[in-house]
């Protein structure tokens, strides 16, 4: 029995059995679980789609958005689930069996199980099990306050002061098939011409914790085994990586050992600002600020052991204007959102090691986490074991017609070989400007011209699927 299957075994034994003793506290043993569950989520689509307001009527908006809530976005039951894979791969369609409102003595726990494919082959699959201490117990009523828990796998979590619950932990085991991933060589002063294609297939089990500390600081941590595995990418517009790189300008491509991954980290993160109370307008920031050191741990294959250090810098700045409406009070307003970065990450390598190329960070389109860099390039563009990022971006809402917005981005950054390398000269540069499709104060769609850099011109498009499917995150449309 595979690693994965060994742990989704026990993911799934777990949760069913802690969702077992839950159903039977909740029904008095009347209903079994998994009649429990449908039964939930019948209610809640029937609510969500057909239950009308208090006035005897439902607009047409409130049936649409309720009966989508209700049948993408539902706490516990089945349900239909969207999955952004990394760029080449397109958008992953699946399903997801989840129960989220999981109450055992002190701990409140939430699984979810779920498998997606995309039309290129490509497939994902796995489970996570989600594990927050309660808060401590009310002492008038002597019993612990409930903390619902729902959503994708996190970075960390600043709701967690809000909700009091102070630990969160994550057991998950996944695997990922890619059909298509760009690779053009590494360092700084690759050329568009020596794309290779290769697929990559890695099963990573493990648990990560957050530890709610003060003043907005959170002690981070992990634990993983990954399994990495490169494969040919024949019959594409360019050819597979082994027929044109070799160990030596590719290491990893002949041998992908096992690795015992660990991390540790200390993250900061806090809402500050606001309207004053006379002002007319002012500024609220988010801000989220991450150091993390990781060890990557080779015990078949030391030569591909390392460590990595990672520092995240992102201020979000929202500018606030006061509205009066025409009956009401009035309130504060947000007009515009300012976003700078700061992203570094170095590679800690010893002397006759060297670092995976599938290990190594990109700059340049997407990149395997999904994240947007440099956008005016190819996906994959730059690849070395040290990268830096700096972006400034603004995203305002058009006046009168809020749910479309105009946004501009400019990226700079460098990868290198050598830490020393890293620095702020000679640096990529891309700018962008596009438009939003937003809901609420937040941009679901993403619509972007991007140029400059010295390669052309890059258009996309990034649909959020969280907006319909927790854990979708950032998928590229094209």
């Amino acid at each position: 029995m595979t690693p994965l299957r060994k742990v989704l075994l026990w993911l799934i034994q777990s949760a069913l059995l802690a969702g077992s003793c839950a159903a039977q506290q909740g029904s008095g043993g009347d209903q079994n679980y998994f009649g429990a569950i449908f039964s939930d989520e019948r209610t809640n689509i029937k609510d969500g789609c057909q239950d009308k307001d208090a006035t005897g009527s439902k607009p047409i908006k409130d049936v649409v958005s309720g009966c989508l809530e209700s049948l993408f976005r539902g706490n516990k039951g089945l349900y239909a689930s969207f999955a952004s894979l990394p760029p080449g791969n397109g958008v992953a369609l699946g399903a997801a069996f989840k129960d989220s409102e999981l109450n055992l003595t002190h701990w409140r726990l939430n699984y979810q199980i779920d498998s997606q494919g995309s039309f290129n082959g490509s497939w994902t699959a796995g489970g996570l099990l989600t594990m927050r201490l309660s808060p401590a117990e009310d002492s008038k009523k002597h019993k612990p306050r409930t903390v619902v828990v729902q959503g994708p796998l996190p970075k960390h979590l600043p709701e967690l002061g809000e909700n009091e619950a102070k630990l969160l932990i994550n057991i998950y085991a996944f695997h990922t098939s890619l059909n298509q991933v760009s690779y053009y060589g590494i360092g700084p002063n690759t050329s568009p011409t020596d794309r290779a294609f290769f697929g990559l297939q890695e099963t990573v089990t493990g648990a990560n914790a957050d530890r709610l500390l003060k003043y907005g600081f959170h002690l981070v941590g992990e634990m993983n085994g990954r399994w990495p595995d490169i494969v040919g990418d024949y019959g594409q517009s360019s050819p597979s990586i082994g027929q044109m790189y070799s160990e030596a300008t590719a290491p990893g491509l002949t041998r992908q050992p096992g690795f015992l991954q660990f991390g540790e980290g200390l993250q900061y993160a806090t809402h500050l600002g606001g309207l004053g109370e006379k002002a007319d307008f002012g500024v609220d920031a988010d801000l989220d600020y991450g150091v993390n050191f990781q060890q990557f741990i080779a015990p078949a294959d030391s030569e591909f052991s390392f460590r990595r250090l990672t520092i995240d810098v992102t201020n979000d700045l929202h500018l606030l204007k006061r509205f009066t409406p025409r009956k009401g009070s009035g309130t504060s307003e947000q007009f515009g959102t300012l976003e700078f970065r700061g992203w570094l990450s170095e590679s800690i390598v010893p002397a006759g090691h060297s670092v995976p190329f599938y290990f190594q960070p990109t700059l340049g389109g997407g990149d395997i986490d999904k994240e947007r860099t440099l956008a005016s390039f190819a996906d994959y563009r730059f690849r070395a074991p040290n990268a830096l990022l700096l972006r400034g971006q603004y995203e305002q809402p058009l006046p009168k017609v809020s749910f479309l917005g105009v946004i501009f981005r400019a990226d700079t950054g460098k990868v290198a070989d050598a830490r020393g390398d890293i620095d702020l000269s000679h640096l990529r540069h891309s700018f962008g400007t596009g438009v939003t499709l937003r809901a609420g104060n937040f941009p679901y769609v993403t619509l972007m011209y991007a140029w400059a850099g010295g390669e052309g011109h890059h258009t996309f498009a990034d649909l959020n699927l969280s907006a319909i499917s927790p854990g979708g995150g950032t998928a590229s449309i094209w």
